[in-house]
């Protein structure tokens, strides 16, 4: 009985179609008689199952298309479909569409779209896809270009009474398992005219729990526009962003590829190549069951080096991170820094590990700035070449700290080619242990500049040259010791990360990097 129920409940799904060539008045959606916009098929498609076809061609639809909840849009192909859109409803609207009120569990969506390319008529249409207060929606083979504000706004439950509740309290009900791949966008942001001068982003999300976003290029590289990623106050639990390629203004320094706030439940970005800086802030103080970090980010390439202008690097500031496996290069400023930036990390970040990266070319490495933080660990990284331009020089700067750090630990680190010291405590870090670290060919005779009385200094090797490849692609192999028997090799001290030989090896490598996992929609 449940089987002939089952297909009974699939046998009503249909395929209705939408063709250049179509009649909006006049036809009904068949294969024969297709309507001629899809804003039309959305006004008469509405039971849950159905899907609306849009056959190959160039569309013009100026009106919004309300989606309603299990409907699928497929298109032909994004190489294939063109639509385009001057819809002009203003912020808060798509041009595809649907927004629910406050309901807790949020109702799922259901809807998975596909297969074109939307254009948003030289920035006329203010949102590509905005899907706010229900879940399970799939975007997925579509290109999004020209557009005012996003590309795609995701939202579970925004409806927090204030900004400050927003910003500091989960949201009410979590949208769950929606996921974006396969997108490519461009010029789909702006910076507003806002009094903050705050600037959209390409892709907006918030209160979303399991979501996944990989296989997508932004491209925003242009005279007043977005962000990439934007998730202010954000709420993303269990984020997996992926495979991810992102590229923001170059003039700008705030013009971020993810400025996201509110991670939790081991969220990832991993495995991605930006052009632009991280802006994180918040984070949960505590973490989700069952979880070891609010936020992992691994296994990315930043490079900086068309950046124009002086940049302040990666804003780390995020409860429960675990920075590691990054290759940082190119920056005119600081490569990555943790401070408190506003009150969302006002009272400062605790547990915080940044570990196994690599930072070559920049002004400044690792600069800690302001904040009453706690447990802040440093390990196994590898600070090359710091230039000093304009300013720095250091590999682990703190030399301007301000507020209270007590216990951090700066361990098994190579630090070589610096013109300042390799790393500058400064006098208000107190308690602070700085172990097993290789400087070579770096300035200031004390190694360890601006340190306070408590600083724990041992087993720190100076002027000896690291036995690394020193050839080949940075950084790896270049930074790899020499046929695994080098003199970094055993060389460093237990922190508690995995190691093989009788000890840690100093630096980014212990045997090999680790891979990334591979994630899938199942």
């Amino acid at each position: 009985m449940l089987a002939t129920l089952l297909l009974g409940s699939t046998s009503f799904a249909a395929t209705y179609y939408v063709d250049p060539n179509g009649n909006d008045t006049s036809g009904n959606g068949s294969s024969t008689s297709p309507w001629k916009t899809l804003s039309t098929a959305c006004s008469k498609v509405t039971s849950a199952g159905n899907t609306i076809y849009l056959n190959a061609g160039n569309y013009t639809d100026n009106n919004r298309c309300n989606l309603a909840p299990g409907v699928n849009i497929q298109g032909a192909g994004k190489s294939l479909v063109t639509i385009t859109s001057a819809y002009s409803g203003g912020y808060g609207t798509g041009y595809i569409f649907r927004e629910t009120g406050q309901t807790s569990p949020v109702p799922h969506g259901n809807n998975d779209i596909s297969g074109f390319t939307l254009n948003g008529s030289n920035k006329t249409l203010s949102c590509g896809i905005w899907l706010r207060g229900t879940d399970y929606n799939t975007i997925h083979d579509i290109k999004f270009q020209k557009m005012k504000s996003h590309a795609i706004k995701l939202a579970g439950w925004t409806y927090w009474t204030d900004y400050n509740t927003t910003a500091n309290t989960p949201p009410a009900a979590w949208g769950y398992n929606d996921a974006v791949y396969n997108v490519d966008i461009d010029d789909c942001t702006s910076q507003t005219t806002q009094t903050t001068d705050d600037r959209y982003g390409a892709i907006d999300l918030q209160a979303l729990s399991n979501f996944k976003m990989y296989n997508v290029t932004i491209n925003e590289n242009y005279s007043a526009r977005g962000t990439g990623v934007k998730a202010v106050p954000g709420w993303l639990q269990g984020f997996k962003g992926y495979n991810l390629n992102i590229k923001t203004n170059v003039y700008y320094s705030d013009s971020f590829v993810f400025e996201t706030y509110n991670f939790t439940g081991d969220s990832e970005i991993y495995n991605s190549t930006f052009f632009q800086s991280i802006s994180l802030n918040g984070g949960a103080k505590s973490l989700d069951s069952g979880s070891s970090w609010n936020l992992k980010i691994h296994d990315n390439t930043i490079d900086l080096s068309q950046m124009q202008v002086q940049s302040v690097g990666q804003e780390l500031s995020h409860h429960w991170l675990d920075f590691y496996n990054n290759y940082i290069t190119g920056n005119k400023g600081i490569a990555a820094g943790l401070w408190s930036t506003n009150y969302t990390t006002g009272s400062g970040v605790s547990h915080w590990r940044f570990r196994n990266n690599v930072i070559y070319n920049c002004a400044d490495g690792l600069q800690l700035v302001r904040g009453t933080n706690s447990y802040v660990e440093i390990y196994n990284n590898i600070f090359d070449t710091m230039t000093a331009n304009p300013w720095g020089g250091s590999g682990i700067d703190g030399s301007g700290f301000s507020g209270s750090l007590s216990g951090a630990k700066i361990q098994n680190n190579l630090v070589m080619n610096t013109p300042a010291a390799p790393i500058s405590i400064g006098s208000s870090l107190t308690n602070t242990l700085v172990d097993h670290n290789w400087f070579y060919n770096t300035g200031n005779s004390n190694n360890i500049a601006n340190s306070s009385s408590s600083t724990t200094q041992s087993n720190n090797t100076k002027g000896v040259a690291p036995q690394i490849t020193g050839s080949g692609t940075r950084p790896d192999p270049y930074y790899r010791s020499v046929s695994g028997t080098g003199n970094l090799v055993d060389a460093g001290i237990n922190v508690g990360l995995p190691y093989s030989g009788n000890a840690p090896d100093i630096g980014v490598f212990e045997g090999k990097r680790l891979s990334a996992p591979v994630l899938s929609l199942n």
